[in-house]
């Protein structure tokens, strides 16, 4: 398998995905290259599932995303004890000039979707995949993954709309 390919292919989407579950971009990268890791070792003892290799690399960067998750929440929980914090929630995406006032309304709005539809907008816009893939991926059924696609989407125009109507006035 031509993994240099796929994550050429799906790199960028991949990173975005797990930014959505690491508070930085730095974890985020490590959380994908540390699962095409885990991907390229299992290779020689099993095949790809059905759901083909975009919802494969999904699961595992989620997989991994996760377990990177887990690990930074305990760290974090013993240093608060001991009086130190630990990280700080970045940005989903990067600052620019242009448009730069746009990005940050879509991405406040994005961080007040519950993280189940954040997480299946994130793989369906960007991760281009089917609801049968995000299924796969996120272990729900193809019809959850569609509603709360839709209910992402309506809450999404609706948050913005309101943010519209905040910055006129």
């Amino acid at each position: 398998m031509d993994w240099e390919a796929i994550l050429d292919t799906w790199g960028d989407r991949l990173y975005l995905y797990a930014k959505q579950w690491l508070p930085n971009g730095t974890e985020a990268a490590d959380a994908v290259q540390e699962a095409f890791v885990r991907l390229w070792r299992q290779n020689a003892r099993q095949t790809i599932p059905p759901g083909g290799i975009p919802a494969y690399c999904f699961t595992a960067v989620r997989s991994t995303a996760l377990d990177h998750l887990r690990s930074s929440h305990r760290r974090t929980l013993r240093e608060a004890k001991a009086g130190e914090q630990l990280y700080e929630v970045n940005p989903v995406f990067e600052n620019t000039t242009e448009q730069a006032e746009d990005k940050a309304a879509l991405e406040k709005a994005l961080m007040t979707l519950p993280l189940e539809q954040r997480e299946v907008l994130t793989l369906k816009i960007w991760g281009n995949l089917t609801f049968k893939e995000i299924a796969t991926t996120t272990g729900i059924s193809p019809n959850t993954a569609a509603s709360r696609y839709r209910l992402a989407l309506t809450t999404l125009r609706k948050n913005l709309a309101v943010e519209e109507i905040h910055n006129e006035h």
